[in-house]
């Protein structure tokens, strides 16, 4: 008599298990993302921001940056939040068209970003086009072997009106990283409070550099990307704990 081979149950489980897995995950899901979206999630009743005054202060008084002149620097209100925006130029050229930055740091724990570059536009009243998205790199102080850069993902455009156009750099920066997707800062805040029991603060960076009507944004895109790891450095020494 042949012996049949005894069936391989191990084998017929495991996508019973990934499917457990999964609807587990979706049931999580399902209740964090609109908690998030009203801003009742529960990881809002950790302790509040440790940095509230540095926060404050970038929001008050902008951001200094090493080979750059601040010609002038305001607050204003654009979408019910307070932007600090201010004109920089190079302390070498100083006669070169001025680049606007504008900061938006979170400056209470319930704070969440959501819409702030439909913000940025409606307030610049401009019409976008040419996104992308750039990556770059920010070297971690101080240096080490074993250290990671920081690594940023922004959104790129050119923002044009009736008589400027910019091309225009946007992420959301956090002390070991930023994303142009709230998204992106949401999981990492997820792992900071599992982590560290910690909020993760974060700062909205819109920066518009002044460019040629037909230009292209690759020929501004080195300068906007020079800039942008300078900004990711300040504020990672600066504002964020």
């Amino acid at each position: 008599m042949t012996l049949q081979p005894l069936p391989n149950f191990s084998s017929r489980r495991s996508p019973y298990k990934i499917w457990l897995i999964l609807f587990v995950l979706a049931i999580a899901l399902a209740s964090a993302i609109p908690n998030y979206l009203t801003g009742n999630w529960s990881l809002s009743r950790v302790p509040k921001l440790s940095n509230v005054p540095q926060l404050q202060r970038l929001q008050k008084s902008g951001l200094s940056l090493p080979g750059w002149q601040t010609l002038n620097q305001k607050t204003i209100e654009i979408g019910g939040h307070k932007w600090s925006t201010q004109a920089i130029v190079p302390q070498s050229s100083p006669t070169d068209p001025a680049i606007l930055l504008m900061l938006r740091p979170q400056t209470w724990h319930r704070d969440l970003p959501q819409v702030d570059w439909m913000d940025v536009r409606g307030g610049r009243n401009w019409t976008e086009e040419e996104e992308r998205s750039i990556r770059f790199s920010v070297a971690v102080e101080p240096e080490s072997a074993a250290a990671s850069p920081t690594l940023v993902n922004a959104r790129f455009l050119r923002g044009w009106t009736a008589d400027k156009t910019y091309a225009a750099l946007q992420w959301y920066a956090w002390k070991d990283g930023g994303h142009s997707a709230p998204s992106q800062w949401f999981w990492a805040e997820q792992f900071s409070q599992l982590r560290d029991r910690q909020h993760l603060p974060w700062v909205a960076v819109s920066l518009l550099l002044p460019m040629p009507p037909l230009s292209e944004l690759e020929a501004i895109q080195p300068q906007a990307e020079a800039l942008g790891q300078l900004i990711q450095s300040r504020l990672a020494t600066e504002v964020f704990p």
